[in-house]
């Protein structure tokens, strides 16, 4: 990874996995290598259509807001494939925010149906399917939200197994030759009726899990042996419902997990599960997940209560009064993710309205950068060079100038939606829309 050169007290170092393949081939999980959304590399495309600089085009069945994972040649995906109705079967009861059973919310839907959760392998250099796997066929425990899908959740890979977690109807290890090796179950995952988005990290032997569900009752973060399936260790958590993805960290020499959450946000030992610290929470639940770097880690949450802040890893107990080294209560975004690029942290609303904050000092350096267009945005933003990617639901690419002044150079466009965000690997964008995935180059 590359920072600008800044003097700093405590450099925070996000480790990528060793994978002997040169800076930016590889894409094997949520948001990339370290999981901040931006590739080592610079050699990408930046501009394309439906028919100009696209390598290859191929059918994806069924929905799934999941991105690609890529290692080498093979690039992985999950789906959901509806079925038939069976409408005697019931979401479990939900709990609002006054702690009293019957919530039910508006675009809550979808446990009603039967369904097949599908991991996908194709070649990433010509797009051909390699294989097809049915991980789960049957009911879902719980409802989702109407723009939801049942393979939201990313996977993750370490060049020999691909991890596929499909929340409450478990997680499932394939071979790159599609043999599946273990399966398991962390329990029932309960969301509101919301329906899954949280993706697995790897951290060394460890595949790491957070469950975070309901109004905080049987929440916890759970680290299973990636190689058996067998649980490792499990730590109960006081936090509600998020769809947040756990990020490691290097806090000056002591390996941190960090869990985002609305009543808390918190560091880990990722080898024991024991809580390091906390702080407060983001207030919100917390569907973005956090970034890290510049000896900072930067939550964001934006349903409730807008809300960015950087807190200082590496501390111990409750470290609300002291870790706290800045807070923004605006610009923040209910689904997307921000990013951090060199030393600029970068929030996006829903709607696609930017803000750039210098991530060491939370000063504004511009707010309400708009798209050219009107649009909404599920998927995140991804960077490499010196250029940002925020792409639409109507499946529109704005290339936007990494710096403190809002420019956007240009709009791409695969001609149909995109929910799920991009992948960058191997000088390729890989982009899943509704019903293809593209591979530009």
């Amino acid at each position: 990874m590359r920072f600008y050169a800044i003097a700093i007290a405590a450099a925070l170092l996000i480790p990528a996995p060793s994978s002997g393949r040169a800076a930016g081939d590889t894409w094997p999980q949520w948001r990339g290598p370290s999981g901040r959304g931006v590739s080592e590399a610079s050699d990408f495309p930046s501009e394309w259509s439906p028919v100009t600089h696209v390598g290859w085009k191929t059918p994806v069945p069924g929905r799934g807001h999941s991105s690609p994972v890529v290692w080498g040649d093979r690039l992985f995906l999950t789906t959901s494939i509806e079925g038939v109705r069976v409408p005697d079967h019931q979401a479990p009861d939900h709990l609002g925010y006054d702690l009293k059973p019957g919530y039910l919310h508006p675009d809550s839907m979808g446990v009603d149906y039967r369904y097949e959760l599908r991991v996908i392998a194709f070649d990433a250099r010509s797009g051909r399917q390699v294989w097809e796997r049915t991980s789960y066929e049957g009911l879902m425990y719980d409802n989702r939200h109407r723009k939801n899908t049942y393979a939201s959740s990313t996977p993750v890979t370490d060049g020999r197994l691909v991890y596929a977690f499909f929340e409450a109807a478990g997680i499932y290890a394939y071979d790159y030759a599609g043999t599946l090796v273990w399966k398991a179950s962390i329990g029932n995952i309960a969301k509101g009726g919301m329906g899954p988005g949280t993706s697995p990290i790897l951290f060394e032997d460890l595949l790491i899990l957070q469950a975070d569900q309901e109004m905080g009752a049987g929440s916890a973060i759970v680290a299973l042996d990636k190689r058996t399936g067998k649980q490792v260790w499990r730590t109960a958590r006081t936090t509600r419902r998020s769809w947040a993805t756990p990020l490691i960290v290097d806090a000056g020499g002591r390996i941190e997990l960090i869990a985002s959450g609305a009543e808390m946000v918190a560091g880990y030992d990722p080898r024991t599960g024991r809580e390091l610290w906390r702080s407060r929470g983001t207030e919100s639940h917390p569907i973005p997940s956090a970034v890290a770097g510049l000896g900072l880690v930067f939550f964001t949450a934006g349903s409730q209560a807008k809300r960015a802040m950087a807190v200082r890893p590496g501390g111990d107990g409750d470290v609300t009064g002291s870790a706290i080294v800045w807070s923004y209560r605006k610009g923040t975004a209910y689904v997307p993710s921000p990013i951090l690029h060199g030393k600029f942290l970068y929030l996006m609303t829903d709607t696609g309205l930017m803000t750039c904050l210098d991530a060491l000092t939370g000063a504004v350096q511009y707010e309400g950068g708009r798209p050219p267009v009107p649009a909404t945005f599920t998927s995140s933003l991804v960077a490499y060079g010196d250029r940002l990617l925020m792409t639409s639901e109507d499946g529109d690419t704005f290339v936007v100038k990494a710096g403190p002044a809002h420019e956007i150079l240009r709009t791409n466009s695969i001609g149909e939606p995109v929910y799920a965000s991009l992948a960058l690997a191997d000088r390729t964008i890989f982009i899943r829309g509704a019903q293809h995935l593209f591979a530009v180059r």
